[in-house]
């Protein structure tokens, strides 16, 4: 979805915190994939631990790190993973199930879809690619 609709919508990822740290919740398909990560404790650690889940993984999408404190991972219910889509106010338009069995890529590209087909026939402005609504939150804007 990236690649087709990334030049029409922001894509965002937000790390929010270590799902299988090795000090908790400890999985042997990450020991044996060598990522052997203990849940962060300062925020610098968070980054540290984002930047190298972005780099094992090799995102090509913009990656932003929620505080320490979860504010938005628990304003968003992101763990252990979760798919949202904003509108151009940075309003949920759409979430999934927590992942990544309640994933549903399909109706997630189809909500996103609806949207651009509702933003191209309106005079509306809102715009998903103008703002950071998502990175304003962790600079400390309120979630909606």
């Amino acid at each position: 979805m990236y690649r087709r609709y990334g030049d029409q919508v922001q894509f965002l990822a937000v790390y929010v915190r270590e799902a299988h740290p090795i000090d908790g919740w400890r999985m042997s398909s990450n020991d044996r994939a060598g990522i052997a990560l203990k849940q962060p404790t300062k925020q610098t650690e968070r980054e540290a631990a984002a930047h190298a889940c972005s780099g094992r993984l090799e995102t090509s999408i913009k990656m932003v790190v929620d505080e320490i404190n979860d504010r938005v991972g628990n304003a968003y219910s992101g763990m252990p993973d979760r798919l949202y889509l904003l509108d151009g106010d940075g309003k949920v338009a759409f979430k999934c199930g927590r992942g990544p069995f309640g994933f549903h890529p399909g109706e997630l590209e189809q909500a996103l879809v609806m949207m651009l087909e509702d933003r191209s026939g309106s005079s509306r402005s809102g715009d998903p690619r103008q703002g950071d609504k998502p990175a304003d939150l962790k600079s400390g804007g309120a979630p909606r």
